[in-house]
């Protein structure tokens, strides 16, 4: 357990396979026998694996891991489509636990980004942001909720199978990428709280960027008009602190708190999520979805 928390690939797959029995058998007991069984086994597993720094004590990993598949089954039977980890202890990561982090990434993001552009983007939402619902992740994608629902089983077949094979592979440093992308929405974001000018928003963005919303079907057209809409809240003297960064192969996914102005408290919903779509360095669109889930 203490080798997989510390990014080794096969003791995480050895660590899975283990106790994957454990695992089918909670999904059998809640929702008998069939096919859901092995997406709740295959989902929990992901979960797990996107969530594993937040265990704490290795003697609890089969308890941990029959939990999230619990909790998996139990959203499925609600018709819930976001999982709730079990209770750990989750505190702030202190230098080690970051890096440890990194480490775990590296080989996670490894087998994510080998994935087709669509499937890419249905996991980067589902697993690792807070717009995690279908119906989020169908907007922010524009495509139909059983398109993502389709894609996500797909992925989620992919990723199982490529697990034993990820222990054997190099995988290339995402954490390298991750603070790339967190120093440049960092600094977007700094320059926001100054009431400064947006000028790395304005060299990140392609001339013919895009901008959706979440529950509106307006499209904002051109870097100009997307760096002056934003420039509006900064002149007014809404804040925005960071709250997450999640960088993907080419997507983005950036969470965030809007501080609103004592005299206009309402100018903003407090919670963000904002999904970017990259071509190459730059950001060729945008989506804003307000509030988390």
């Amino acid at each position: 357990m203490l080798l997989a928390r510390a990014g080794d690939r096969q003791a995480f797959a050895v660590l899975l396979v283990r106790h994957r029995a454990a695992m089918h058998a909670v999904a059998v007991a809640r929702l008998g026998p069939g096919a859901d069984v092995e997406d709740v086994v295959q989902d929990a597993s992901l979960v797990a694996l996107t969530s594993l720094r937040r265990l704490r004590d290795p003697a609890l990993v089969r308890s941990w891991l029959t939990g999230i598949t619990r909790n998996v089954c139990r959203d499925r039977m609600r018709g819930v489509r976001m999982v709730e980890l079990p209770d750990v202890a989750d505190e702030a990561p202190g230098p080690e636990e970051r890096c440890e982090r990194l480490a775990i990434h590296d080989w996670v993001w490894g087998a994510v980004n080998a994935l087709s552009e669509p499937l890419h983007h249905a996991v980067l939402l589902r697993y690792f942001s807070s717009a995690r619902s279908y119906e989020s992740i169908a907007q922010a994608l524009g495509v139909p909720v059983g398109t993502v629902r389709s894609r996500l089983n797909h992925a989620r077949r992919i990723l199982a199978a490529q697990l034993s094979d990820l222990a054997g592979s190099a995988s290339p440093d995402h954490g390298a990428l991750e603070r790339d992308r967190t120093a440049l929405f960092a600094g977007i974001a700094e320059q926001y709280n100054r009431g400064a000018e947006l000028a790395l928003l304005r060299t990140a963005l392609v001339p013919d960027a895009r901008l959706t919303a979440a529950g509106t079907s307006e499209v904002i057209l051109g870097r100009d008009l997307i760096v002056r809409g934003i420039g509006e809240d900064v002149a007014v003297g809404v804040g925005l602190r960071l709250l997450n960064v999640i960088a993907g192969r080419d997507l983005t996914v950036v969470e965030g708190a809007f501080i609103n102005p004592p005299d206009d408290p309402a100018h903003c919903p407090p919670l963000t999520t904002q999904v970017f779509f990259h071509r190459g360095p730059e950001i060729a669109a945008l989506h804003l979805h307000y509030g988390r889930e």
